[in-house]
């Protein structure tokens, strides 16, 4: 039978080992949400950039042709053009976000295993120790807000992408239909909300689905004891 101090050795080396592995995951979650957050930086700056060189373009053709058919023609293939390149930008900034804040919740768990070795270092955190969505948004500094969504880099891309869908919507109808200015401005800004609020509903679907799939295991607005019954009730099942 093994001594009493032979079980406090081996029991301390586990935690050191533990404590490695859990710094060393702390590491490779903290680089990948860099790299999370460059993804959707750069692909925002090549959406932005199109954005802007095809602005200056039609301007271009605008001024030679004088606002004529082939203005229009120009105006009609590159429009839908851009507004894919938003489209798939918009589709991968949420699924960026939504990787982002797994990594941020796995981070949380993290801390809260540092607290549970040392309660004491608790009140020398500055990020939380939750892994709920409460909590990571008070991390930063944030409350829970219907438009928050507008906020991020694919809300960004959201509108741009919303302004693009109403301008070729009001070409289109004036070109075909040879509606008034007024009319075609009414269809385009119906066409721009349109827009928004599709890629809205798809940003929150995709990460209320994202956040439901996610068990939180140390909750910040309930009791941590019944959480952490959870698994094994499950286990149960």
């Amino acid at each position: 039978m093994p001594d009493t101090q032979e079980i406090r050795t081996n029991e301390s080396e586990r935690r050191q080992q533990l404590l490695q592995m859990m710094t060393t995951e702390h590491f490779v979650l903290e680089t990948a949400r860099a790299a999370t957050i460059q993804e959707a930086n750069q692909r925002a700056n090549l959406f932005l950039t199109s954005v802007s060189s095809a602005t200056i373009a039609l301007a271009f053709v605008a001024q030679v042709t004088r606002m004529g058919l082939p203005f229009v023609l120009f105006s009609l293939i590159l429009l839908p053009c851009l507004y894919f390149i938003g489209l798939v930008t918009f589709v991968r900034a949420v699924q960026v976000a939504i990787e982002d804040m797994v990594h941020a919740r796995g981070m949380a768990r993290i801390r809260h295993y540092y607290t549970e070795l040392a309660p004491s270092m608790a009140r020398y955190l500055v990020h939380s120790t939750h892994d709920d969505n409460l909590a990571l948004l008070a991390d930063v500094g944030l409350k829970p807000r219907p438009w928050q969504a507008f906020t991020s880099t694919a809300g960004m891309v959201n509108v741009v992408n919303g302004a693009i869908a109403g301008v070729f919507v009001g070409v289109t109808v004036k070109a075909v239909l040879g509606v008034t200015i007024a009319l075609a401005l009414v269809v385009g800004i119906l066409a721009f909300a349109a827009s928004i609020w599709g890629l809205w509903q798809f940003h929150t679907r995709s990460w209320a689905g994202a956040e439901h799939k996610l068990k939180v295991l140390f909750p910040s607005t309930e009791d941590r004891g019944a959480a952490l019954q959870r698994p094994s009730e499950e286990a149960q099942r």
